[in-house]
């Protein structure tokens, strides 16, 4: 089955529900999804930080593009582009606000104006740093749904046990990110119940009919409450924490692909940092 084929009309799954589905884990062979989880973090960790730490447009387009290769490398693309706009109005926005109040100042102006005590100027450098400011929450908002589609909820958390973290840590962790997938399937029957009894809630936008949002906010709020308590009763019938040393069935081992990744990373960085010093450089 190809993963990126999605539910043909009639199947009852709406526009809404399908966008509830990009943020879950979704079972692969590729390479990612072969990789250790520990490696998968570093990679989550390494790339959050460089589209932190550069502010270069190149750069931001080099990590972006990078992000892209890895969602092709695991046969992710349509849902990770799919992922992406739905952060497309915050991009716009920081687009935006950044060309008119941009801290970056140079070049022909296009605009200016004065408007009570704010001053907003559009410039050829404004405009490029606030392309720059869109393409960095691009890359963390990429990078991250990369790691939830490829990275299984269980091998997170047997590989930070494995690294010698608390008991309470690895588990908080883990189930943040299983939450995710269990959160979409939650909202998913909730809001195919509410249809049942005669609830458009394909029609016009949550956002601007509170009553639509409250029939499907109160639901999942109650269903998140019933799961967390679910959840405190079987920790405390297992036993939770009252191990010393507790043990996994499987065990993560590193192996050449995270050898490969890590020296892919490492040349991403270099590549950023070399950048800068070549004349000429940005």
């Amino acid at each position: 089955m190809n993963p990126d084929r999605q539910p043909t009309a009639g199947t009852g799954t709406t526009k809404k529900a399908r966008r509830l589905m990009l943020f879950r884990y979704h079972p692969g062979t590729s390479f990612l999804h072969r990789l250790d989880p520990r490696t998968k973090l570093l990679t989550l960790l390494t790339v959050s930080a460089s589209a932190l730490l550069f502010s270069s447009l190149p750069m931001l387009v080099m990590i972006v593009l990078f992000e892209l290769a890895l969602a092709c490398m695991s046969r992710i693309t349509t849902r990770f582009l799919r992922a992406l706009t739905l952060v497309s109005p915050i991009f716009v926005l920081v687009i935006v606000l950044d060309s008119l109040f941009s801290k970056v100042s140079s070049g022909p102006v296009w605009f200016s104006a004065q408007i009570g005590f704010l001053h907003p100027e559009v410039t050829t450098g404004g405009l490029l740093f606030a392309v720059a400011m869109g393409l960095r929450l691009l890359a963390l908002f990429g990078i991250s749904i990369i790691f939830i589609m490829t990275t299984s909820p269980d091998d997170f958390v047997r590989s930070l046990r494995q690294m010698g973290l608390p008991p309470i840590l690895t588990f908080s962790l883990g189930y943040a990110l299983k939450s995710t997938t269990a959160l979409t399937g939650d909202t998913r029957q909730i809001m195919d119940a509410q249809r049942s009894r005669g609830l458009e809630l394909d029609r016009g936008s949550l956002i601007k009919n509170p009553g639509k949002l409250a029939a499907l906010f109160i639901p999942v709020t109650v269903s998140l409450l019933k799961r967390s308590g679910h959840t405190a009763d079987a920790m405390q019938a297992r036993g939770f924490n009252q191990s010393i040393a507790p043990s996994c069935y499987r065990q993560q081992k590193f192996g050449r692909r995270d050898v490969v990744m890590g020296i892919v990373l490492l040349a991403l960085v270099l590549i950023l940092v070399l950048i800068p010093l070549i004349p000429g450089g940005y």
